[in-house]
């Protein structure tokens, strides 16, 4: 399809403000969460070493660390850093999903722990001894995101901030 001055897709102005706002935040999400996962996975592994079994373990910090690199040095570069300090929330709203749905599943006949909430606070933000009833899949699928984006967003502030 061809506009008045050239193709019509490579205009963007066919898209309200509200619908490219919101692609910028899940582009931005996608190179915080999946971004951070994939580049920092060997980083992660090879240092989660000193940090297993702890508290610090279930938030990832090799990964957290590739998130704020990426919030520093991409953010900018992805659709103009549009929506990058905002991408906490999109990370807060999956962790939150993810307590929903950690719940659901809790039963105290075969659970650990004896409540709902002490089943998801161990999934989601125990140490792997106590996370054993979901494997930590919680705390990949949901807690290692949320972290990410969290320390996506606090870079590309600073690099917004920056002189």
């Amino acid at each position: 399809m061809l506009g008045k001055d050239g193709p019509w897709l490579a205009e963007r102005e066919y898209l309200p403000q509200w619908m490219r706002s919101l692609i910028s935040l899940a582009v931005q999400y996608l190179v915080a969460a999946a971004g951070g996962m994939i580049v920092g996975f060997l980083p992660e592994a090879l240092l989660s070493r000193a940090y297993y079994n702890t508290y610090l373990e279930p938030y990832s910090p090799a990964i957290a660390l590739t998130a704020f690199l990426l919030g520093y040095f991409v953010s900018p570069r992805v659709r103009k850093g549009q929506a990058a300090t905002f991408v906490w929330a999109v990370g807060l709203l999956w962790l939150m999903y993810g307590m929903y749905d950690s719940v659901g599943y809790w039963s105290a006949s075969w659970s650990p722990e004896k409540t709902r909430l002490g089943y998801m606070l161990a999934n989601l933000f125990g140490p792997t001894a106590e996370c054993g009833g979901s494997e930590c899949a919680g705390e990949l699928l949901f807690t290692t995101p949320f972290t990410a984006s969290v320390t996506y967003s606090i870079a590309a502030y600073i690099r917004k901030r920056r002189p």
